[in-house]
This record gives C-alpha cells, structure tokens and sequence, in this order.
C-alpha cells in the first residue's frame, strides 16, 4: 500500500466514524485552498490531490500499523491490472475517431462496440470490432453534437438501446444538457437515423462539467457523474422513460444522491450482469461493486471501490463492460487504442470492504 501522506488536501481520520468528518474536511480545504490561491497553486493542489487520493474514495485511513501494513499490501497487489501493453490492445484501423470520449458494447452483436469523438464532428457513431476494424457509421439526422462525452448501450422492454450524452462543460456554462436515446442500430450497417428521443436535463445546484454517465436499467435510472480537478465528483440521476414506440422531448432535473472523492472522473458503466458500476479517470478503474442488485445506488457508493490502474495511454475517456463482463477502455489521440483491462483472478471478484466512499448520500 502506498505510503500515507499528511497534507492538506488529503487529510486522513484514524476511526470509522471520523472518516465521515475526514470526507468532508478533504473536499472544504480543497475547496478554501482553490478559491483563494491562483490558478497554477490551484492546479498543482489538484494534480496532488489526484496522485495521493489512490484509493478512489473520502475516507483515506490513517497510517496502518505493521500487520496492517503488510495485509493492505497484499490486498493491493491483488488488485492490479495485468498491463501488458504491447500486445493487449488494438488500434481503431481509420483517422474517423481522433476523440473517443464514449464507448458502448454492442447488444445486438455481441464482440461489437460504438465510439463517438467529442466535439468537432457531425452527429455520428462508429461501429468497431475486436480488432479494430470499423464495420459501421451511422449519422443521427437533426441531431447536434455539441460535446459527446459519453454513450452506452442498456436492454429496454426487450430490445437494444443506446443513449448518446451530450453533456460536456468545461466552462460550466450550459444550462441544460441533452440526452439522446435510440434502438441501437445493427453494427454491421452503415445507416442514418431518425428516430431519436431526447431528454433534456438540468442539474439542481447549477452547470456542471460532466464526461461519465451509464444507464442501470434495474433500477430504470440514468446516472451522471460530474467531473472536476478538486476530488469531488457529484452523483446525479434521473428517471429511465419507459420504452414507448414514439419519440419523446421531455425536460427534467437530476437529483443529487451523493459526492465522490474522486478528481477527473470521465467515463462510467454498468456491469448488466451483477449491477457493478465501473468509473474511470485519467489514472485509474474504480469499480463500485453492488452487493444487492436491489439496493438503492447511494449505498453502492458507500462501499470502498476496487481500484485498478490503466495503462499509460494519452486520455482514457471511455469505458464499456460486454456481455462477458470484460472491461474495456478507449483513449483520445490517433491512432485510437482499444483495450482490455486484464484482471488478476483474485481481483476480478473481489468483495468491497465496505468503507464509505462518499461525502454525502441520500436514498
């Protein structure tokens, strides 16, 4: 485990029930730290904020004692990720894709995923296979693409659906962003669609920046994460509409459940199969495991989260979970990388140990 450090963005708690304390003493010092220091203090507080903050959640532990130290250890080498980067990975075989911000396993063709770019291209969706090679491009007519940050694929009364958030803002500006739902199309055929529906979301407590969500179609939810330099990244969710043979327009306002420790958040998906919610950043894969399929989400996030390190690509922006319960990643920059994280058995399944996460949750 690595070795603990006392500063002031990432303080640390020495009981259970200080933690709660320690979780919210991180985000309010970061948060005093930033506003008043300039710009480049304020990046640097972030950035270590970021390296230091390794387990992917609020409540970071007090200095361990020796048998402590050594067990923790342990648990984190069994929970690495096999990495072996010259061969683990494919590159996406056209210069289409410069941008891959969003990533989807295909449901209807299993061994199939959709990328998008980010901004910068027309309304359109690249179909890849396992290798890399691009089998199809479909254009979504009278649709902008403002800021594609993310897409997934999630089964709705039977068939296969597909959502496309165009939710970027950096400059948190935007007072409303959209979300984009259609029957996903047949990734062999190159197609242009028209039937898309649109949710258009307004958050609670003002803009957001936002790069990671993912549909739980258990609890018929849309999930968001927002994305921020500090380590605190706000949960938000709003109703799944039931599938209906007609497009839909409806506007609605996301309810906040809980806030991450966690800086740079930019992808995030759902395990169709066990309800485990994989979130990544820049540096790590952070899986929120679902002890009940049922349980409400906000206490999936109180559970400490495996975490597994990526490979030194650009930008990981993407993540997808297949049919199989592979984990797979895409980065930006051309030629694009496809990969999958390779688990070490002992991590694949490994339980949560049940420690907050969170700063705040609410059923």
């Amino acid at each position: 485990m690595k070795k603990s450090f006392w500063i002031p963005i990432v303080m640390k708690s020495t009981t259970h029930d200080s933690r709660t304390v320690g979780q919210v003493l991180i985000v309010r010092v970061s948060h005093l730290v930033c506003r008043k220091q300039p710009s480049r203090f304020r990046f640097w507080c972030c950035v270590i904020a970021m390296m230091f903050c390794n387990s992917g959640c609020s409540s970071a532990e007090a200095p361990p004692q020796d048998n402590q130290r050594q067990d923790n250890q342990r648990n984190t080498e069994d929970k690495k990720v096999t990495q072996e980067e010259a061969g683990n990975h494919v590159y996406l075989d056209d210069k289409s894709v410069t941008e891959s911000s969003g990533l989807a396993s295909s449901l209807r063709r299993e061994g199939y995923f959709w990328t998008h770019n980010d901004s910068g291209d027309r309304a359109s969706l690249y179909a890849y296979d396992k290798t890399g090679r691009r089998t199809a491009k479909v254009k979504l007519k009278d649709i902008d693409a403002n800021d594609w940050e993310d897409c997934c694929t999630f089964s709705s009364g039977g068939k296969a659906r597909l959502l496309i958030a165009d939710c970027g803002d950096n400059d948190r500006q935007r007072s409303k962003i959209h979300l984009f739902l259609l029957d996903e199309p047949d990734p062999l055929e190159s197609d242009s669609v028209k039937k898309v529906s649109r949710i258009t979301v307004r958050y609670p407590d003002g803009a957001r920046d936002c790069e990671a969500v993912a549909v739980d179609s258990v609890r018929q939810q849309i999930v968001l994460l927002t994305k921020s330099f500090l380590p605190q990244s706000g949960v938000y969710v709003v109703p799944l509409p039931p599938q209906s043979k007609k497009e839909f327009d409806v506007n609605v306002t996301a309810t906040k459940i809980a806030t991450l420790v966690l800086p740079l958040v930019t992808a995030a998906d759902f395990d169709a199969s066990t309800g485990d919610l994989w979130v990544t950043n820049y540096l790590q894969a952070f899986c929120f495991r679902a002890s009940q399929r049922r349980q409400p989400l906000a206490q999936q996030f109180q559970q400490l989260p495996d975490a597994f390190d990526l490979p030194k690509w650009r930008q990981v922006e993407a993540v997808a979970v297949d049919q199989d319960q592979n984990v797979w990643i895409t980065s930006e920059g051309t030629p694009t990388p496809l990969g999958r994280l390779v688990l070490e058995p002992s991590g694949k399944r490994r339980k949560s140990s049940g420690d907050p996460a969170n700063e705040e949750t609410r059923n």
